[in-house]
């Protein structure tokens, strides 16, 4: 799955954890390198917004045997997640700090000012990477808030089956909201 943001991908995975026919889970292989950091089982759904600067490796990986899912919602909610995450986290790996400081190439703090307009830089940027690698590829785009209609559609590209009430309840429920 691609995404701007991880916003909604806790969510997607906590509902597809209740598939039988695939495994599912949230930044897995994120911590490895090479070969295992693309290691993913068969039948297996996994959520990662970092795979967007890894699409050359997919695409060589993966090469038609794959459904890639944008999982997308508001643009300015997506926006408003970075900025929050920007001025809030001290976390080492942040895909924030790693943006505006070593992407961007600036050593020194962003005023205030600037730090929601680098938080929309960055979910245009990452929009526009995921679109590109898209367009000649086997995908659907999953929007949060439609009400589950695409998540829905999802469920039977992919022939999901289990618990279907238990996957679609859990698709609305809001899961590691910000």
């Amino acid at each position: 799955m691609l995404s701007p943001g991880r916003s909604g991908s806790k969510t997607f995975i906590e509902a597809s954890s209740h598939l039988t026919n695939y495994s599912a889970a949230h930044e897995s292989l994120s911590a490895h390198l090479g070969d295992k950091r693309f290691d993913y089982p068969a039948h297996h759904i996994e959520a990662d917004n970092r795979l967007i600067w890894f699409t050359g490796e997919l695409a060589k990986r993966f090469p038609d045997d794959v459904l890639y899912v944008n999982l997308i919602r508001d643009f300015d909610a997506t926006v408003d997640s970075f900025h929050h995450r920007l001025q809030n986290s001290s976390y080492r790996a942040s895909i924030m700090n790693a943006f505006a400081h070593g992407i961007l190439m600036k050593p020194g703090d962003w005023r205030a000012d600037q730090e929601r307009d680098l938080a929309a830089f960055y979910v245009q940027t990452v929009q526009s990477n995921i679109e590109f690698f898209l367009k000649d590829r086997t995908h659907l785009t999953v929007h949060l808030e439609d009400g589950g209609e695409s998540f829905n559609e999802f469920l039977q590209l992919i022939k999901g089956e289990g618990d279907m009430g238990k996957v679609r309840s859990t698709w609305l429920e809001v899961h590691n909201a910000r």
